[in-house]
C-alpha cells in the first residue's frame, strides 16, 4: 500500500491494481492510490472492461437495483459436488498490519482482541511507510509489537524488508534485510517464516523513488541480492514476491513475466496485489461484477506462472480491497469501503480466492483513519463480519458448486472433521432466492432446501446426517450477521 501523488495515468489498464504514492500533506495519508494503472478510466467510462480481466466499466449502471419490495423468488437448483475437494491453506485468510504510527494514533492496536476471534492464518506488515520509513520508522521495536500482535491473534507473521529506506532513512542494502532476519529469527527467536521485499516496485519509477529507466530487472538485480543474504542467516524461511501494483498485465505492463524469469528461483511464494476500482466507480453495479473479472485475471496470473515455469508456486494477493483511495470525502459510492455492498464484494472476492486454490488473500487493511479498514476505530464494519463468517466457519476444503442463477455466487467448503459442509450464498440481486440443493460425491444423500432474502450473504451449515441447515442470514441494515429463525 502506498499512498496519493495524484491519480495520473488512470487509462483502461484495469487488470489488478494495487495501492500506491507518497503521503500527502496533512491527516492520514497512507490509504490511498495508485498513481500508475486503475480499475475503470477509459474502459470504465465506456462501460467497458479494461485490461486483461479488468474491472468492468460503471457507466450506465443507474444506482441501485431498488427495494425488492414483492418481487417473485428466483428458483434454482444447485449440485454442489465433493468429487474432487480442493484443500484451503492454512494462510489464506489473511489481513494487513497498519496504520502502526504513532503520530495516526496507532488505531491497530485498538483491535488486537477482535481480531483474535478473526481465524487469520496471516498477517502481513508491509506498505509504502514501511519501505519508505516514513511519516516514521517501522523500528526494531515497531516489529516487535507487530510480531506480538500477530502471535496474539494466531497468525504468521509476514514480515517486509524496505528495499528504499533503511532505519538510518539511508538507502536500504541486503545487508539491511539480512540484518533483520538475524534481529527477529536468531536474536529474538520469532521463527518468522515469510518474507517480503519491497512494496510496489512497479511504481517506485513514477513516484520518484527510482530514476528514469527503472524496470522489472532492475528490481530482480535488487530482490535476489537480497533474498540471497537472508536466506544466508535462515535457509528455513520463505521468499514472498514481487508485490506488484498492477503491472502484470500483458506486454510493457507486464513485469511479473520479466521477474519471474529472472527470480522465480529465489521467490517462494508469488504475490501482486489488487484494488480494481477507482473510488468514484464504487457502485453496487461495479462491485457485483468484479468477480467475473477477478477470476479472468486470476487466470491470466496463472497462466504466467505456468509460462514462466513458477506453476508450482504458490500464488498470494498480499494486498486487497474493492478501491485503492480510501480518501472519506472519496467514500461516497453506494460499494464505497465500509458498505454493506463493499462487504458484498468481499464475499465474492473470498470465494473465488478459495475456488482458485490462493495461498493467501490479505486485505488492507484491519484498522486506519480512512474507509479501507476492516474496523472503524475499534467498530467492525460490515467487511469484518463477512471475513469472519467465511474464516471461521468455510472449512478446510473447497467443494464445487454448480447451477446458480444470474446474479448469484455460491461457494461451498467442507468441514469432514464436524460432518458438515458449508454454503455461502451471495445474493446480489433484489429478488428473493429457493433453492434446492443436492449433494453428489458426498456423504449426504439428502437434498437441502433454503430461502435466500434479496441483497444478502446466506450462511448454511449443512450436516450429512440430512438434516436441516442452520442458517446465519446477513443482510444490509443488519449490525452483525444473525441466526435464522427455523
Amino acid at each position: 500500500m502506498n499512498f496519493p501523488q495524484g491519480l495520473a495515468g488512470l487509462t483502461a489498464l484495469a487488470l489488478l491494481v494495487g495501492c500506491s504514492g507518497s503521503s500527502s500533506g496533512g491527516g492520514e495519508a497512507g490509504s490511498a492510490g495508485t498513481s500508475g494503472g486503475g480499475g475503470g478510466g477509459v474502459a470504465g467510462a465506456t462501460g467497458g472492461t479494461g485490461g486483461v480481466g479488468g474491472a468492468a466499466g460503471s457507466a450506465g449502471a443507474a444506482g441501485s437495483a431498488g427495494s425488492a419490495g414483492s418481487a417473485a423468488p428466483v428458483t434454482a437448483n444447485l449440485t454442489v459436488s465433493a468429487a474432487a475437494p480442493v484443500a484451503v491453506a492454512p494462510t489464506f485468510f489473511g489481513q494487513n498490519y497498519w496504520s502502526w504510527v504513532p503520530a495516526w494514533g496507532d488505531p491497530v492496536a485498538s483491535v488486537q482482541e477482535k481480531t483474535a476471534g478473526l481465524g487469520l492464518g496471516l498477517l502481513r506488515a508491509g506498505g509504502a511507510n514501511n519501505d519508505r520509513q516514513n511519516p516514521g520508522p517501522f523500528s526494531l521495536a515497531e516489529v516487535d509489537d507487530f510480531v506480538a500482535f500477530a502471535h496474539a491473534v494466531g497468525a504468521e507473521p509476514l514480515l517486509q524488508v524496505p528495499v528504499l529506506k533503511n532505519l538510518a532513512g539511508d538507502a536500504a542494502t541486503a545487508q539491511d534485510a539480512a540484518d533483520l532476519v538475524t534481529y527477529v529469527n536468531v536474536t529474538k527467536t520469532y521463527g518468522i517464516k515469510y518474507f517480503a521485499i519491497g512494496n510496489e516496485p512497479d511504481l517506485y519509477e513514477s513516484q520518484g523513488d527510482m530514476p528514469a529507466g527503472y524496470d522489472a530487472a532492475a528490481f530482480c538485480a535488487t530482490f535476489k541480492e537480497f533474498a540471497n543474504a537472508m536466506k544466508a542467516v535462515d535457509d528455513t524461511i520463505q521468499i514472498v514476491g514481487p508485490d506488484l501494483s498492477w503491472k502484470y498485465q500483458t506486454g510493457s505492463t507486464d513485469w511479473l513475466t520479466p521477474f519471474l524469469e529472472g527470480c522465480g528461483d529465489v521467490t517462494d511464494i508469488v504475490a501482486v496485489h489488487r484494488y480494481p476500482l477507482p473510488p468514484t466507480s464504487c457502485t453496487d453495479t461495479a462491485a457485483y461484477a468484479d468477480v467475473t473479472s477477478y477470476r479472468t485475471a486470476l487466470t491470466h496470473l496463472h497462466g504466467i506462472l505456468t509460462a514462466t515455469g513458477q506453476a508450482s508456486k504458490p500464488l498470494a494477493i498480499t494486498e486487497a480491497n474493492i478501491t485503492w483511495d480510501g480518501d472519506p470525502a472519496k467514500s461516497t459510492m453506494a460499494a464505497s469501503p465500509g458498505t454493506f455492498p463493499a462487504a458484498l464484494w468481499v464475499a465474492d472476492n473470498l470465494g473465488a480466492s478459495l475456488e482458485a486454490g490462493l495461498f493467501s488473500v490479505d486485505y488492507w487493511s484491519l484498522s486506519e483513519g480512512w474507509t479501507l479498514g476492516f474496523f472503524s476505530g475499534a467498530t467492525p464494519r460490515p467487511a469484518f463480519h463477512v471475513l469472519d463468517l467465511f474464516s471461521n466457519h468455510f472449512g478446510s476444503q473447497v467443494l464445487s458448486v454448480s447451477g446458480a442463477p444470474t446474479g448469484v455466487s455460491v461457494y461451498a467448503g467442507r468441514n469432514p472433521g464436524e460432518s458438515s459442509t458449508s454454503l455461502f450464498v451471495v445474493n446480489k440481486t433484489t429478488s428473493p432466492l429457493e433453492l434446492e440443493i443436492a449433494f453428489t460425491d458426498h456423504p449426504r444423500s439428502a437434498t437441502a432446501s433454503l430461502v435466500v432474502s434479496p441483497l444478502s450473504l446466506q450462511m448454511a451449515i449443512v450436516a450429512d446426517d440430512g438434516s436441516a441447515p442452520v442458517v446465519t442470514d446477513y443482510s444490509e441494515g443488519m449490525s452483525e450477521p444473525t441466526p435464522a429463525t427455523p
